[in-house]
């Protein structure tokens, strides 16, 4: 076991040695990525990462320029993301469509349902059911004693004769 990591440790290594080979930069790409820098356009309302563009609602890079020009961030959102437009799209009612030429829909006493198909689990099934919180078990009752708790075999106790004999 120990081994086996040791192994896929050392491939590991190598694999990065061989990338960290084709760099051409000073540093990791992760860290050549993280400093890459954005064009924001604010007048345009345009970023070179296009989610801008893409969702009308301001990228954290162009949150970061209207920041730095003291502006607040909510006049550069759409006016599709206003309360009035959303309102105004949801203000009207659909109307339901006329069905005097479509078929009456089936009544449910007309529909058969039938049960989902089960898949038998793999395994031995339960020789028991399992009993509910509370429901006792079988009761063994001896059939020398007449006492509950055990069978004829197990018993302990001397016979019981209810004729005293």
């Amino acid at each position: 076991m120990v081994d086996k990591i040791r192994v896929q440790m050392m491939e590991m290594a190598t694999k990065r040695k061989t990338d960290a080979a084709l760099w051409d930069t000073p540093y990791c790409p992760k860290v050549v990525e993280s400093m890459k820098t954005y064009a924001v356009d604010l007048h345009l309302q345009t970023c070179s990462c296009g989610h801008w563009q893409l969702v009308k609602i301001p990228c954290k890079h162009a949150c970061a320029a209207i920041g730095s020009n003291k502006e607040a961030v909510t006049q550069y959102v759409s006016a599709f993301y206003s309360i009035e437009v959303y309102r105004a799209a949801y203000e009207r009612n659909i109307q339901p469509i006329p069905t005097f030429d479509m078929p009456d829909p089936p009544q449910p006493s007309e529909v058969l349902i039938k049960p989902p198909t089960t898949k038998r689990l793999p395994g031995r099934p339960r020789k028991r059911r399992i009993h509910l919180r509370g429901e006792v078990d079988h009761a063994y009752i001896c059939s020398w004693c007449k006492q509950t708790g055990h069978n004829r075999r197990t018993c302990s106790n001397p016979p019981h004769n209810p004729d005293g004999v």
